[in-house]
């Protein structure tokens, strides 16, 4: 039922959540931590659809075997412990509250937190018995078990824009229409960070749809510091890499996987813009576990170069020759998390005051919004693993909540749904367009 309701990771690269519950567990954590700044969307789902997060929470329970539920949250929203206690009671789970750090939405630190177990480099939490997940792709699986697939997508607009709001829209809904529904934009064209200012995309396309992963849209001004600083191109951060890097190690000391013990040294693979050949393989492997949080790039590096576009470069330079970490060499390398890692996460203020987000920490409250969009582009490959193949064609008349993208069901993916009614436009390997028009 999961699967066939197109459930996928809310809250991230979209894995397949029915993958993850086909497996037994001592440990389920909800993630509601929301990471990045600016975003309330899971704060919102959680408050508007309780009962429906609970039964989510004891579907994927009884799947996995879970004995205990955990749902973590951040200090900001610890409120929700209280608002939430009848139905935790109830389903039996505990709540854990979090700084206001970043990246405390990280599973490896979540897992970590909770259970004190370290997930083994490139592994996942079901190597130390456990299972993570958003807490909206939670409320997707209780809406599943109800017979509703996955036609909406929490987001929160923000940034610069009139009137900031968090609301639910139909998949497949423009960012100008979503930009729209907060009064505008203020300033003349805007660039758009898509699901977070760390680890977001950037674009400049208000015709690009919401997809089941978008967490949320912040306009700013394209001239700001991040989108200056994410629009850089790979000549120029390589070349200004390569001529100003003094090897200070702030940007390894301050890797929250580093500090949790995993063999990541940023500025490693810094010197590997000086290199060639084998040496520069060798050192690449010092980025093979980077989880491109941006802390090295954005917060730490006092130079301001860009050591997590080096990491991807470097891990695409490991994937593309086969190289990684020998067993033995992960064993001889993965140590016990540093003592004073809580001293060296980021508090969320200091992420604002850096980055210049302190206009736009605005309250982004609920709003109950009609959606009635003339058309959608219902996105086909926004989930881990095989794109949905399209089993409508144009000209057809679809119903909101139709099956109009499959998955074959011995590979790893999940069917697509239609998000309103109306009549297929257009088909592509890509989307699928729906119109109400004429």
């Amino acid at each position: 039922m999961v699967r066939d309701a197109g459930v996928v990771g809310a809250g991230g690269a979209g894995f397949p959540t029915y993958r993850k519950l086909d497996a037994r567990v001592e440990h389920l954590i909800a993630n509601g931590a929301e990471c990045e700044p600016l975003l309330q969307k899971d704060r919102e789902c959680m408050c508007r659809e309780p009962d429906t997060f609970f039964r989510g929470l004891a579907t994927m329970r009884q799947v996995t075997g879970a004995r205990r539920v955990t749902v973590a949250i951040k200090h900001k929203n610890a409120d929700l412990a209280d608002r939430m206690s009848r139905g935790a009671q109830e389903a039996g789970c505990e709540f854990f509250v979090y700084q206001d750090v970043y990246p405390a939405g990280d599973e490896y630190v979540l897992v970590y937190e909770i259970t004190g177990r370290q997930i083994p480099p490139g592994g996942l939490p079901l190597h130390v018995g456990c299972v993570v997940d958003n807490v909206e792709t939670i409320v997707n699986v209780g809406k599943a078990i109800a017979g509703t697939p996955v036609t909406e997508k929490y987001v929160t607009i923000t940034g610069a824009v009139r009137q900031p709001l968090t609301t639910v829209v139909p998949i497949g809904t423009s960012f100008q229409d979503c930009l729209r529904a907060a009064g505008g934009c203020t300033v003349d064209n805007p660039t758009l960070l898509v699901s977070g200012v760390m680890m977001g995309s950037v674009t400049r396309d208000m015709t690009a749809p919401v997809a089941k992963t978008t967490a949320g849209l912040i306009a700013l001004p394209s001239d700001h510091y991040l989108v200056r600083r994410k629009t850089a191109t790979r000549e120029t951060y390589t070349r200004i890499g390569h001529g100003q890097c003094d090897q200070c190690s702030f940007c390894t000391e301050l890797c929250p996987r580093y500090i949790l013990g995993y063999p990541v040294e940023p500025h490693r693979v810094m010197r590997t813009l000086l290199m060639t050949g084998e040496a520069k393989e060798r050192g690449s492997l010092w980025a093979q576990y980077c989880c491109e949080c941006n802390v090295c790039s954005l917060i730490a590096c006092p130079e301001s170069l860009d050591p997590k576009n080096i990491c991807v470069d470097a891990k695409a330079l490991l994937r593309a020759n086969g190289l990684s970490r020998t067993p033995d060499e992960l064993q001889q390398l993965f140590r016990p998390a540093h003592p004073v890692r809580h001293g060296r996460e980021i508090p969320i203020k200091t992420l604002y005051q850096r980055l210049g987000l302190t206009p736009y920490d605005r309250h982004a409250p609920f709003v109950e919004r009609d959606w009635h969009p003339q058309e959608v582009q219902v996105p086909l490959h926004t989930h881990v693993g095989q794109p949905a193949r399209p089993i409508v064609g144009v000209g057809d008349t679809v119903a909101a909540g139709d099956r109009i993208a499959d998955v074959d069901p011995d590979q790893l993916g999940c069917p697509v749904h239609a998000s309103i009614s109306g009549r297929v436009k257009s088909v592509s390997s890509t989307h699928i367009e729906i119109t109400t028009r004429k």
